[in-house]
């Protein structure tokens, strides 16, 4: 039952990675970011299509990543909890990159998910708590919008 489990939400998160990261930065920066955040004078300097550039292809790379965690159960529970929260990790790396206030928000949003579904996989593979599985729906729902939210910003 876990291994179904763990493979249900590691496809989950390669699929909806992948679905953040599937656009690509438009010629389209004409953003005002700068009037939403006044007390961040420095975001002004780098448009949407800038921060769009620089965090779109560390998103790639972390759903490239997640194909790559063990959902096989050859390692051990705590191993694929690792390989997962490695991926979260450049995911908020990846929020930390940028300085254009909508980007970063919209990517740090997508975090924000991924470390939900974390904590639920946590729960399910190492504390053995199959009622947690059931938070999946709603995480699922949250990383569609949140991805979708980022891809029409950086399309």
């Amino acid at each position: 039952m876990n291994r179904r489990i763990a493979a249900f939400a590691i496809a989950t998160v390669a699929v909806l990675g992948l679905t953040a990261c599937s656009g690509g930065a438009s010629d389209d920066s004409a953003s005002n970011s700068g009037d939403s955040a006044p007390a961040e004078e420095a975001t002004t300097d780098q448009s949407v299509e800038e921060a769009c550039g620089i965090v779109l292809p560390q998103l790639q790379e972390a759903s490239s990543a997640a194909q790559d965690i063990d959902t096989s159960g050859a390692t051990d529970p705590q191993t694929t909890v690792d390989q997962f929260n490695a991926v979260v990790d450049q995911f908020g790396a990846a929020a930390d990159s940028v300085s254009n206030v909508e980007v970063k928000e919209a990517t740090s949003a997508v975090h924000q998910d991924f470390v939900a579904l974390g904590d639920v996989l946590s729960k399910v593979l190492i504390d053995q708590d199959l009622d947690a599985a059931s938070d999946m729906g709603t995480i699922t729902g949250d990383m569609t919008e949140s991805a979708t939210a980022l891809q029409e910003l950086c399309s």
